[in-house]
C-alpha cells in the first residue's frame, strides 16, 4: 500500500495556518516553533504538486484549491477526534454492544425490562439480542459468539458465571373442554393419566424431569411426548386436543391474546407448593468485551 499523501500532524498545520491566518499565528497556538510548521507545510505543498497559502508579510491567506484542502482537513481531523473519542469509550466499556443470547422460552421483553436501568445509566451501549436452545446458546456463550445467555439455570458449567433473574412458576395448559378445565387448580395426581407435550429445548427438558420427579414414581409411568418445535408453541397442539403442557406463568399474557378461550389455565399444587423453572444470566469471567465486562460488574452489584 503506498504511504499517504499527507499525516495528520500536516492537516493540524494547514488547520491552525487558515484559522490563525498566519504561520507565526499557527505555531504559537501548536506550541511548536514557526519553522516546524513552516517546514511542514512546504512538504505538504511540495508533495501534492500544488500550493495551498499564498504567503505575504501580513500573514497567510488560502488559496482557491487552499479553502477547499481546508474544508476537507477540517473534516477529516473532526472525525479522527470523534474516532479517538469513541475508541476511549469502548475501551473503558462505555460505548459499544453487548450480544445476548436467550432461551426460546423466554420473552425478550422480560430481560429488556430488566436492563432498562443500566440502559438508562449507560445509553452508549446497545444490547443486541438472538435466541436458541439454552444448549446451543451456551455452546456459542463457550466459543466467544456471545456475551452472554439466558437460561434455565440447569447444569451450568463451574467455568462460566451466573446471576439468578426470576423465578417463573410452572402452570398447566389444557383443551378448554377437558375434564378438569372447571378446576382452579390441580394436584400432580390429578394428571398422572394426561399425556404430556414437550418442546425441543431446554424447558421442554426441564419439564420433561420435573414431569418424571412428580409423577415417575407412581405405578403408571408418565406419557411424555416430544416435539421437535419451541416449548412456546406447543400450546397450539394443546388447543387441538393432543394433549396437555405445562408452562411457565410469564407467558400467560401471550397465550391468553393468540388462544383465547380455547386453552384452560390451571395452577398446579402439591405438597411441596407450586412448581418454578429458575433463570439466570450467564456469563464468561475471561470475556475480553469491555461492554460486556462493564454489565457483569452491574450485574454483580445489582443481584436480584
Amino acid at each position: 500500500m503506498r504511504r499517504p499523501p499527507f499525516d495528520l500532524w500536516q492537516l493540524l498545520c494547514v488547520r491552525a495556518i487558515a484559522e490563525h491566518g498566519s504561520i507565526h499565528g499557527a505555531a504559537r497556538f501548536l506550541n511548536t516553533r514557526q519553522s516546524a510548521v513552516s517546514r511542514s507545510l512546504h512538504n505538504l505543498e511540495e508533495r501534492l504538486d500544488i500550493r495551498l497559502f499564498t504567503r505575504s508579510p501580513a500573514g497567510a491567506a488560502p488559496t482557491v484549491f487552499g479553502e477547499e484542502f481546508v474544508l476537507w482537513t477540517k473534516t477529516i481531523l473532526d472525525n479522527v477526534a470523534g474516532m479517538n473519542a469513541r475508541a476511549r469509550r469502548t475501551g473503558k466499556g462505555e460505548s459499544g454492544q453487548i450480544s445476548v443470547g436467550i432461551q426460546t422460552c423466554v420473552l425478550p421483553g422480560r430481560f429488556s425490562a430488566f436492563t432498562a436501568e443500566f440502559r438508562t445509566t449507560h445509553p452508549d451501549i446497545v444490547f443486541r439480542y438472538s435466541e436458541g436452545t439454552g444448549k446451543r446458546l451456551l455452546h456459542r456463550l463457550q466459543r466467544g459468539q456471545i456475551d452472554f445467555a439466558v437460561v434455565t439455570r440447569r447444569n451450568l458449567s463451574p467455568a462460566l458465571r451466573v446471576t439468578p433473574l426470576w423465578s417463573d412458576r410452572i402452570v398447566a395448559a389444557l383443551p378448554a373442554d377437558h375434564p378438569l378445565a372447571t378446576q382452579l387448580e390441580v394436584s400432580w395426581a390429578d394428571l398422572r393419566h394426561e399425556t404430556f407435550l414437550i418442546g425441543r429445548d431446554n424447558a421442554g427438558q426441564d419439564f420433561k424431569e420435573l414431569i418424571r420427579r412428580k409423577l415417575g414414581e407412581s405405578d403408571m409411568h408418565p406419557k411424555i411426548r416430544r416435539h421437535d418445535i419451541g416449548s412456546n408453541r406447543v400450546i397450539a397442539l394443546v388447543e387441538n386436543k393432543e394433549g396437555i403442557a405445562l408452562l411457565p406463568a410469564s407467558w400467560l399474557p401471550l397465550i391468553r391474546d393468540q388462544q383465547g378461550n380455547n386453552v384452560a389455565i390451571l395452577e398446579i399444587r402439591d405438597a411441596d407448593g407450586s412448581s418454578h423453572l429458575e433463570f439466570g444470566i450467564v456469563w464468561r469471567p475471561d470475556n475480553e468485551n469491555p461492554c460486556a465486562q462493564t454489565f457483569a460488574r452491574h450485574l454483580e452489584d445489582h443481584r436480584p
